[in-house]
Order: structure tokens, then C-alpha cells, then sequence
């Protein structure tokens, strides 16, 4: 079966499933390669010497990644994803509930210290998987136990699309909002000539019917990336500065990790073995952030910014705007909104993330909280706020 049986349905109800075009493109898009600075006038020297990071990119590729949403009353999407690295294929289970709140089971050694910067809860149980695909031919089964403690076994087979779709601009479908601001590339998508079957516990479940007519499940070959909430100390060291999560003020968090940055040229990079991170920065104003996944052909994320966010170490009167724009795996354009900043007393400024579009981004807004301690440290905490 392919989309033409669609046709006739309602077009509004398909747009809550399919992806979109880029929200930036033409001369707005060309605009934001021309950095610029802001436009604040600072009060103070810097505060510290080490940058000071308010946003927290993420980005990973999925090589496949098999989708099914059942109709179990606890559970709502299930994610099936191989994530190639120089260290070897892993497959983690994503698990959604009504809400859209996810949590991640994975056989991973030390899972809460795995690409920490990603802040859904972690599950570090055995994920059994029987991958028979060969080429563009998926035939993929996993059993796990997920976080109810329910025995879960799913299978997926189809063929993986040899060319992407017309539009890439994927629905993120409510996953992790509380967590994260996400925008994706669909670069293959095949949504319903998938078979497939889930079980989850003793009871029978079934796959959902997409408009109560179709079985949605979906393989698919994206990325996901975008901004997350985060909870760090920034404290400077030997040549380099340190990130540590979560913060000792705020020790409630379901990941952690001790990263050494380093600040040279103007950025500060970082790499974790599996994507590498970089905020760029011209007289200390942020202006762009990237994220490499090692093996990917084309970048993962980026973040471009302006103006350029002002320096968070030296205090400014009244509030600087910028916009920005987020491109994913070499896609422009998938993603837009402004970031404020403002000094809410002589050791607190924050940071406000409101994006625009897409429509399944701009429920996602963040504000970034940087508080200057006495001892020369800084705790960085992003939270989500209400839409407006």
C-alpha cells in the first residue's frame, strides 16, 4: 500500500503524520551567514574566564529506525533505532506514553553516562535483537523488559526507500517535549508498506490504525536534533574548562558525565566519541553551534544565531534579541525562533528559547538559568516553560 490510497482523506489529518517543507529558506536562510554582533552595551568586565554555555545542543543519526504505535493504554509510539558509532551498531528501545514522555532501555554498559546531553530517562536492561536485514531489505525483532516491568517483543519488516522524500521536515509526533526542542531530516521513509507486530505484558495489543483505516508502523533512516533542558556546572581547569552533570547545587537527573572543553580559535569544542560539539563564538558572542556525529556524511546540527547572543560573562543592561535557525543532517532551514537574554540581578542572567516553527516545535520553548557562585563556578540550568 503506498499514499496514493491517501488521497482522498482528510489532508488535514495526514499533516499531523507527514513531514513538512523547510520553515527558512531564500534570502532570510543567506541572512543568517552573515554573523553580526549584538547590539548590547556591557556594564562589567567578565565575570569568569572560561566561556559560559546557555544552550545545549544534541543531534544523532539513526541509521534505521522502526516505528510502531500501539494501542496499549500506557504506551503510545514505540522507536526501534540502530545508532552506528566508531565503537560499534547499538540498538536502543524508545518507549513513549500518552503524553509523549520517553524513556530509553538500552543494554549499554553505564547507559546514564551515554551521550548524557540527552536527558530522557534511561532503563540499562537486556535488549535482545534478532537483525536479519540485508541491504535495503529490513526484517528486525527485539524483546526487552520496558519500564513497567512489561515483556515487550516486536518485529518490523519492509524495504528501506533508496531515495528520501520530497519532504523531509519530520514530525517529532509529541515525543519528548518535556525534554527536548527537536527538529529532524527524514532522509528515507517508508510509512506504511511496513508489516509488523508488537506484544507488550500478557494482554493483546495491537498496532494503532492511522485514522482508524491503516496499522502505523514505519521504518524510517533520521535525525534527530535540536535543544535540550540540561542541568551543569561550569568550573574552569588546566587548559580547558569543565562541564559536569548535573550540577552538585541540583543532583536529581537521569544522566551524568565529567567533559573537559577546550577553548581555542575563538570556540569551545568537545567530543564524546560519538558526536562532536562546537559553539563558536566572535569576541565572545555566540553566533553559531555545531554537532558532528563521527560517520555521518553531513552535519548533524547546526545552530546559527543573529546577532550574535552577547557575552554571558559581562553583565548588560536592558534584554538582547536574536533569531536563529537550525539545519539538520545538511538540511537547511528546519527549524526557527529567537533566543532573549537578560540580567535578572548581578549573578543571574537567563536565557529564553521561544521557537516559531515548525508547528510540532514551537510548544517547546526553554529558559536557560546561568547563576554566577561566589567560589567562581556556574550552574547552568534549562528548563521548559509554557508556551505562550
Amino acid at each position: 500500500m503506498n499514499l496514493l490510497f491517501f488521497a482522498t482523506l482528510s489532508a488535514c489529518s495526514l499533516r499531523t503524520i507527514l513531514p513538512g517543507h523547510p520553515v527558512v529558506d531564500g534570502a532570510d536562510l543567506l541572512a543568517f551567514d552573515q554573523p553580526a554582533p549584538s547590539d548590547v552595551a556591557y556594564t562589567s568586565i567578565p565575570l569568569v574566564n572560561f566561556p559560559v554555555l546557555a544552550l545545549q545542543p544534541f543531534g544523532v543519526q539513526y541509521a534505521i529506525d522502526i516505528v510502531i504505535v500501539s494501542d496499549n493504554p500506557h504506551w503510545s509510539m514505540h522507536e526501534y533505532a540502530r545508532l552506528d558509532t566508531p565503537q560499534g551498531s547499538f540498538w536502543i528501545a524508545k518507549d513513549s506514553d500518552p503524553t509523549g514522555r520517553q524513556t530509553i532501555v538500552a543494554d549499554i554498559p553505564n547507559l546514564d553516562t551515554w551521550l548524557p546531553e540527552i536527558p530522557a530517562p534511561r532503563f540499562e536492561r537486556v535488549l535482545q535483537v534478532e537483525d536479519n536485514s540485508d541491504g535495503s531489505a529490513i526484517d528486525v525483532c527485539v524483546s526487552y523488559t520496558n519500564p513497567r516491568d512489561e515483556s515487550v517483543d516486536a518485529c518490523a519488516s519492509g524495504t528501506m526507500p533508496d531515495k528520501p522524500p520530497k519532504k523531509r521536515n519530520g514530525n517529532t509526533m509529541g515525543h519528548s517535549r518535556d525534554v527536548v526542542a527537536a527538529v529532524l531530516d527524514i532522509d528515507r521513509f517508508a510509512l506504511f508498506d511496513t508489516d509488523g507486530h508488537i506484544r507488550i505484558g500478557d494482554d493483546a495489543t495491537r498496532v494503532d490504525r492511522v485514522l482508524g483505516l491503516v496499522p502505523f508502523r514505519s521504518i524510517l533512516r533520521q535525525t534527530q536534533a535540536g535543544l535540550a533542558t540540561a542541568n551543569y556546572r561550569l568550573s574552569e581547569g588546566e587548559g580547558a574548562f569543565v562541564l559536569q552533570r548535573p550540577s552538585p547545587a541540583d543532583p536529581q537527573w537521569p544522566t551524568k558525565a565529567m567533559e573537559r572543553w577546550r577553548f581555542e580559535n575563538d570556540s569551545a569544542h568537545y567530543d564524546n566519541g560519538v558526536v562532536a560539539f562546537a559553539h563558536e563564538f566572535i569576541n565572545h558572542e555566540l553566533h553559531r553551534i555545531t554537532v558532528d556525529q563521527h560517520g555521518a556524511e553531513n552535519r548533524t546540527f547546526e545552530l546559527k544565531v543573529r546577532p550574535a547572543l552577547p557575552d554571558l560573562r559581562r553583565r548588560f543592561d536592558g534584554v538582547a534579541q536574536s533569531e536563529f535557525v537550525m539545519n539538520v543532517n545538511g538540511q537547511p532551514g528546519h527549524g526557527r525562533g529567537t533566543l532573549t537574554a537578560r540580567w535578572l540581578d548581578d549573578s543571574t542572567v537567563s536565557v529564553s528559547m521561544i521557537p516559531a516553527e515548525p508547528r510540532w516545535l514551537n510548544d517547546r520553548p526553554m529558559e536557560a538559568t546561568v547563576t554566577y557562585n561566589l567560589d567562581g563556578t556556574v550552574d547552568v540550568a534549562i528548563q521548559r516553560i509554557p508556551a505562550r
